[in-house]
């Protein structure tokens, strides 16, 4: 599995994400390479989520998400125009 190395969306549209974490281009492998996921969000509070995270020390791969498709309430994340990610989890090299 091999995330996308300049973080473009499916949208085609670049991506700013903190250095540890990464937009996935499959995650069909993930579990076995040691990912897990932990939450789907959007907005203010991925930004919250992705920096916890890492000052956790942990890496973060996120997979975009089709609001109309997603699991569970996206109403909100509709309403605002939010992108929706799905973000896995794993402990970086060298951390606890």
């Amino acid at each position: 599995m091999e995330g996308d190395k300049d973080n473009k969306s499916a949208r085609g549209e670049s991506i700013n994400f903190p250095p540890h974490c990464r937009l996935a281009g499959d995650v069909s492998a993930a579990e076995r390479e040691g990912w897990r996921e932990a939450v789907v969000s959007a907005g203010d509070h991925l930004k919250r989520v992705l920096d916890e995270y890492g000052e956790l020390g942990f890496e973060c791969l996120l997979e975009e998400l089709d609001a109309e498709t997603a699991a569970g309430c996206t109403e909100c994340f509709k309403a605002g125009g939010e992108r929706i990610f799905r973000v896995y989890v794993r402990r970086q090299a060298g951390c606890g």
